[in-house]
């Protein structure tokens, strides 16, 4: 796993507790949407990452609009198996 994924969980963390984020992340469907936001909010997320976690939590690449944010959250809930 490459070096972000403690701030990968960082940035995922705060999806429940920051509405405005979550509804940012709605608007995603990449990884690459989401890597890009997370670096505008100061995080080093890669969409590599994302897409491994995706891969390794057996969750699609890609979300429909308006789903990313549940996708995120349950990968953040895997994040203890995923470490």
């Amino acid at each position: 796993m490459s070096q972000d994924i403690d701030d990968v969980f960082d940035f995922l963390a705060r999806i429940g507790s920051d509405e405005e984020l979550r509804e940012a992340l709605n608007l995603l469907e990449t990884a690459e949407e989401v890597a890009q936001l997370a670096k505008e909010r100061g995080h080093r997320v890669s969409a590599a990452t994302l897409l491994e976690l995706f891969e390794r939590c057996q969750e699609a690449p890609r979300a429909r609009l308006g789903l990313m944010d549940e996708k995120l959250i349950r990968v953040f809930l895997q994040r203890d198996k995923l470490r």
